[in-house]
């Protein structure tokens, strides 16, 4: 039968269901109007729609004077995402309130919160669900899930929800009352009544706890609570309590004023009741009375193309980043979060400082500007006086631009001032202005020749007599740089590719800087002390480029092989006037090589190593393995050898789908030189499509640590 679809005629005859905002328009087989009844009905693939929500059902009758509509099932009905479907009810077309038998609701994905997918439906199992508006429902004896409500004719989801009665509000919150966690069939936990989020609007509420078990720590529990502000500005409130180290505070704090201007701090607090103050017995006595670790990070715009970035980690001693690992606001967990949302992370866990750091920048046609103040916070006691920071930095320069014709100009200036409490400090101004030629003698030919001006001015106080000195120095440096670039494609048709291309990039720099007395200039950084150069540096660059067609079509473009060799011979040394019949020229550097492979995306190995030819024979070795599949699974191997440095080292990581949902994953650091396992972890896991929870064993020399984890996909996790 031919579909009617029905808009006209009703703002014609039917004005009273058009008068709301949003005209609804009717699809049918069949149309028909009782005008003495003051009924509309529509039989057969009926679809009623406006601009926000469309609905399916199977019949519609329409009362014009309570502008009530009567729905028969099947119906499915779908309001900006969430999908009601029902075996019959009634809704106001006007008010959007209305009643219905026997429901599945799923809330839209992307309005979840899930932890282990990008996106999840919360289904919702209710025998009566009542519309009160939209995007507002009311459930009775009602189950929810992320997992499939029901298999084969069985609704037995893996985890659920029972409520007696449920209330989910536009604000993405859902209050049940008389409400069970239940695993399968079986009721685990009750409550009376509880308030869950099951979509991105932010609420107040407690998350879920955190709980440890740690030979330095004992047990632990951690209890959040997120406090929403309101839409820009958000707390969350980690205290933390463990039976061998006492109260741990912690604070997380969030804003957002704009798509290019937020910010977030996060802070961790505890005065230590274990008396060890030296962990890992590495000489470093800290104390236990206040530790710490504040971190921060913002990026605003102040105006367009001036954005304000602003970095902050204050650390009381560096143990605390190894001690206290886990939790949200632990080392792993904030890196990650920073990297995610602000594009840069924090130090290392083993570096010297932490670093602090404002800055502005603005660029501008060929210009480039960039301001800024820094501060590094020493994590050893007694350095902090000593450490230099720029405070503050300027940066100005002109980027390489065409003056005419092959002639190009460049322009850098940079000012810092160096201050620290104990030493000498000061001023310093560097100015390097460059020209460059590039000519095109030939097109596979990379010819670059350049001299370059440095000088720099110096207003130093060396904190004896309380009286600045001023000192410069300026000296030129000329460099020139001659590459080839040869290339060759070859047909090939395997493995989804469908050709390579060979490139082969020799190249040739030298660099030649004039001896220039600077022993009477400050050291604030090893630019101060620029030695002498005229040595030429040579080296061959090859890589191996895929050209690859999926089942589509699309072609994309990967590198398969990359390998770089290259060597550099100092003219000083080898002209070098010998002190002594012992005394011998080395003027060859070490021969550097390093390579570099991912075959078919799911092998990928990069190994470098370095050859002295003065007795020495090889120095270092590197070699790094990675395996993968397209299901997750990895197995890499790291070895790691520095003869000079005195490093040796085997890095392991494995992980591995034992059965189905079944995982295994393994890391370890094994220090051949010490003959001792630096630190290992071992975790078990089971995933699922709705849930995935993890059991880890973490063991260094000092320490011991379970942890758990469990996530229910839409809902959130517990343990960690």
């Amino acid at each position: 039968m031919k579909k009617i679809t029905l808009c006209l005629f009703l703002i014609l005859v039917c004005p009273a269901i058009t008068t709301a905002a949003n005209k609804w328009h009717i699809e049918a087989d069949t149309l028909s109007f009782l005008k003495s009844k003051k009924l509309l009905i529509a039989d057969g693939n009926v679809i009623i729609s406006n601009k926000d929500n469309v609905i399916y059902c199977s019949r519609f009758i329409y009362e014009l004077p309570s502008k009530k509509a009567i729905l028969y099932g099947p119906i499915t009905i779908d309001t900006d995402g969430d999908i009601v479907q029902s075996s019959h009810g009634w809704l106001n077309l006007e008010t959007y309130k209305g009643e219905f038998e026997h429901v599945r609701l799923y809330l839209g994905p992307g309005k979840v919160q899930a932890l282990a997918f990008e996106t999840a439906r919360v289904q919702i199992l209710a025998k009566k669900v009542r519309i009160l508006g939209q995007g507002t429902y009311l459930a009775q004896k009602t189950t929810i899930t992320t997992c499939d409500i029901c298999k084969n004719g069985k609704c037995s989801p893996d985890w659920s929800f029972w409520a007696r009665k449920l209330k989910v509000t536009p604000e993405g919150k859902a209050y049940a009352r008389d409400i069970t966690f239940n695993v399968k069939r079986i009721p685990l936990l009750y409550s009376p009544y509880l308030s869950i989020g099951i979509k991105t609007k932010r609420h107040n509420g407690f998350l879920i706890p955190r709980l440890i078990q740690s030979t330095r720590e004992g047990f632990g529990l951690e209890i959040p609570y997120f406090w929403a502000i309101n839409d820009s500005f958000d707390l969350t409130f980690y205290p933390f309590y463990t039976g061998k180290r006492g109260f741990m505070t912690g604070l997380e704090a969030n804003y957002a004023l704009g798509e290019n201007s937020f910010g977030t701090f996060r802070t961790r607090y505890i005065k230590d009741r274990l008396k060890d103050n030296d962990y890992n017995a590495d000489g470093i006595i800290r104390s236990n009375k206040n530790r710490y670790w504040i971190t921060g990070k913002i990026d605003q715009e102040l105006a367009k193309n001036w954005p304000l970035r602003l970095d902050i980690d204050i650390l009381s001693d560096k143990d605390f980043l190894y001690e206290f690992l886990g939790g949200s606001l632990g080392f792993d967990q904030s890196n990650s979060f920073y990297l995610n949302r602000f594009g840069r992370g924090l130090d290392e866990k083993n570096s010297f400082y932490r670093t602090n750091r404002i800055w502005l920048t603005h660029s501008f046609g060929h210009y480039f500007f960039q301001t800024s103040a820094t501060y590094y916070d020493s994590v050893f006691p007694g350095w902090q006086e000593e450490i230099l920071n720029p405070l503050p930095r300027v940066y100005f320069s002109r980027l390489t631009t065409p003056i005419w014709g092959p002639i190009n100009f460049s322009f850098e200036e940079n000012y810092t001032h160096w201050w620290r409490e104990k030493g000498f400090r000061g001023h310093r101004l560097d100015l390097t202005p460059e020209i460059s030629l590039n000519p095109s003698p030939w097109k596979p030919l990379d010819l670059r020749i350049a001299y370059r001006l440095k000088h720099t001015s110096y207003l130093v106080d060396w904190q004896d007599n309380h009286q600045y000195e001023y000192l410069n120095r300026t000296l030129y440096e000329i460099e020139t740089r001659a590459g080839l670039n040869f290339s060759r494609i070859y047909p090939f048709s395997r493995f989804g590719v469908v050709g390579f291309k060979h490139v082969l990039r020799p190249k040739i720099t030298y660099l030649y800087r004039p001896e220039t007395n600077q022993n009477d200039l400050p050291t604030f950084t090893v630019e101060d002390r620029l030695p002498k150069s005229n040595v030429l540096d040579y080296g061959l660059l090859q890589f191996v480029t895929a050209k690859e067609k999926d089942s589509s079509g699309n072609i994309r473009y990967s590198d398969w092989l990359r390998l770089w060799v290259h060597q550099s011979f100092d003219f000083n040394e080898a002209t070098r006037k010998l002190e002594g019949s012992d005394d011998k020229r080395h003027p060859f550097s070490d021969l550097f090589a390093e390579g570099e492979s991912n075959f078919l995306h799911k092998i990928y190995i990069r190994a470098s190593t370095s050859y002295n030819f003065y007795g020495l024979g090889w120095t270092t070795a590197n070699l790094s393995l990675n395996l993968r599949n397209t299901r997750g699974e990895n197995i890499g191997f790291d070895y790691r050898w520095d003869k000079v440095r005195k490093i040796k080292q085997i890095n392991l990581n494995l992980r591995k789908n034992v059965y189905h949902g079944f995982w295994f994953a393994y890391n370890a650091q094994y220090s051949l030189k010490e003959g001792e396992l630096s630190s290992s972890s071992m975790a078990f896991e089971y995933r699922t499509k709705c849930w995935w929870g993890v059991i880890k064993i973490y063991q260094n020399p000092d320490e011991t640590r379970y942890s758990f984890y469990i996530n229910l996909v839409g809902i959130g996790g517990w343990g960690r």
